[in-house]
């Protein structure tokens, strides 16, 4: 089978350690997870393998010469480009194919006396046929309408948003068709149907083999059956299943690690206390023996622990019991987007926002920040908020500033020592104070914004995707603390494990109208897989669970949604 053969001894930037010890054969079929937590490299380890970066110790040997696909920045060399045209340029070796068919057929024409000239014809176009040709357009508008830019296809890249240029880049790379998917957060930036949809494309449709960078715990579980971690000062660990299975792996190996560690430990200073306590006197010859046999023993080499996040949101004063209302509001910024009837947010609510990419659902947090109003409608913010707002492009930071410098910029004006204190609770030592917010991770920057979010205190917490970019364990960390903070939280995210945990409600923006569907994601998915309209059909006017729906699902399904939803129907 064909495979890349990865020896990275050793990278630096700097005199800085960025990667070493990574050793490891990828098959050409392998479905890789790469984890490890935000700065340790995977994106580094992904660009020596693209040969982005050549420039360190060790090896790549490419045995069969696999075609690699990388996804990593979004970039588009123009803005004019229609979406079908840029989505085109995928098709490399059949545009190649097309040209070489396009002057062969004009030749032919042009003399038509050479035989030559027929068969050089018949050729390319069996080339052309070969390469899947006449089924371009067909595959291009096949994917691009499973990933939710079907209507973009004639319009100009200008004109499309962020989260649908992730999209338009993920398609781009998929029809490339390599052998090998490098997908760099291929879930940050689109919406939950395109994350699902992607998870199907991979697991049914994709014959070849890819490895993802994700933090989204789920999407890793269903699509991928190796795991590579890379953790600073240690060798590549690799684990035979899924995401899942690494993680209970690395837990029983990590108390085994710990164990044969501190016996170690005991044991040397149990010797040392002897050789000490003979090193003088008769016995001093014995105490040099043990010292020698102390001196040859292999140390083992304390067991990686990762940094801690401890994320924490300051609670200042309760807020009025209607957070926000609306009533027969068109949202949008110069065309209406979407329509909302009737609807409340109310104190102490966890909300999530699920919609498509372009559906308005920034848009709708911005209305709600105030920075804009709605097109036409009734909309009442409640009394004594504190806002606290996170952006998921961060544009609450100077990116060109220092860390210091941004504190400051947002009025946190503290001694450098207070500071440390601060971010040393979220994995930052003291020289990142003096540096710019452009040098770190995106995880990095993350952390560094609800650091500064976490000092101001508010009774209202608004989430733009506030876990991309972040490593499982401070997605975990972050949970804990959004699950004990003591104010309304309103939230847009396609991490579906952490709406779960997070959502009580939410606010579905489709078909240009809000509805609302109470429970968590996984409550939603149930409702439409049975075809159930939202809460519509689940209680009558007293809120009581609609008997129809036992002859629908049975009684004890019946009792089940009952149960879980009946007391939250207000």
């Amino acid at each position: 089978m064909d495979h890349i053969i990865v020896d990275i001894q050793k990278y630096e930037v700097r005199g800085k350690e960025i990667l070493s010890d990574i050793s490891c054969t990828i098959n050409a079929t392998d479905r890789i997870a790469i984890v490890g937590g935000n700065g340790v490299g995977k994106t580094t380890f992904m660009k020596v393998l693209t040969g982005e970066i050549s420039e360190f110790d060790g090896s790549i040997n490419n045995i069969g010469s696999i075609s690699l696909g990388y996804l990593s920045q979004i970039h588009f060399d123009t803005e004019d480009r229609k979406v079908r045209d840029d989505l085109r340029l995928a098709f490399r070796e059949v545009r190649e194919a097309e040209q070489c068919l396009i002057t062969a057929e004009n030749f032919m024409t042009e003399h038509p006396e050479d035989m030559d000239a027929i068969g050089r014809y018949t050729e390319e176009l069996d080339r052309f046929q070969m390469l899947g040709g006449y089924e371009v357009e067909n595959r291009l508008e096949r994917v691009a309408r499973g990933i939710g830019i079907f209507e973009l296809l004639e319009r100009p890249i200008r004109e499309v948003s962020g989260g649908q240029r992730t999209k338009i880049a993920l398609a781009k790379v998929l029809l490339s068709a390599p052998d090998f998917l490098l997908l760099d957060e291929p879930t940050n930036f689109i919406d939950l149907q395109s994350v699902e949809w992607l998870e199907k494309y991979l697991i049914d449709n994709w014959k070849g083999g890819y490895m993802i960078i994700s933090h989204d715990r789920e999407f890793l579980d269903k699509t991928c059956d190796l795991v590579y971690e890379i953790v600073p000062g240690h060798p590549l660990q690799i684990y035979h299943g899924n995401y899942t299975y690494s993680v209970d792996q690395k837990a029983k190996i990590r108390e085994k690690q710990w164990k044969v560690y501190e016996e170690q430990q005991t044991m040397m200073e149990s010797e040392k206390a002897l050789i000490n306590r003979f090193r003088a006197g008769s016995r001093a010859s014995f105490a040099k023996s043990r010292e020698r046999a102390l001196e040859k023993i292999e140390v083992i080499t304390k067991p990686y622990v990762p940094p801690i996040t401890n994320f924490s949101f300051a609670f200042g004063e309760r807020s009025q019991e209607k957070v926000f209302s609306f009533k027969e509001c068109f949202i949008g910024r110069t065309e209406p987007l979407f329509y909302i009837q009737d609807l409340v947010l109310s104190e102490r609510e966890r909300v999530g926002i699920i919609g498509e990419n372009g559906a308005g659902k920034s848009t709708f947090l911005k209305t709600i920040l105030g920075q804009l109003e709605p097109l036409d409608g009734y909309c009442q913010k409640g009394k004594w908020l504190e806002i606290s707002y996170y952006s998921q492009m961060h544009e609450e930071l100077l990116k060109d500033r220092t860390v210091i410098e941004n504190f400051a910029h947002h009025n946190l004006h503290y001694p450098r020592e207070r500071l440390v204190s601060i971010l040393s609770q979220y994995g930052f030592v003291f020289t990142d104070l003096d540096r710019k917010i452009e040098s770190f991770s995106g995880g990095q920057i993350s952390k560094i914004l609800f650091a500064i979010l976490g000092q101001k205190p508010s009774n209202f917490l608004v989430l733009d995707e506030p876990t991309n970019h972040l490593d499982y364990e401070a997605r975990e960390a972050l949970e804990q603390s959004l699950q004990n903070y003591k104010g309304t939280i309103l939230f847009i995210s396609h991490d579906r494990y952490f709406v779960n945990k997070i959502a009580s409600k939410l606010w579905i923006i489709a078909n240009n109208e809000l509805t609302v569907s109470y429970g968590n994601y996984s409550d939603y998915q149930y409702k439409k897989e049975r075809g159930l309209q939202y809460d519509a059909a689940l209680f009558d006017e007293s809120a009581e669970l609609n008997l129809v729906l036992e002859e629908k699902l049975g009684k004890n399904e019946a009792k089940r949604i009952a149960e879980k939803f009946g007391r939250k129907k207000k």
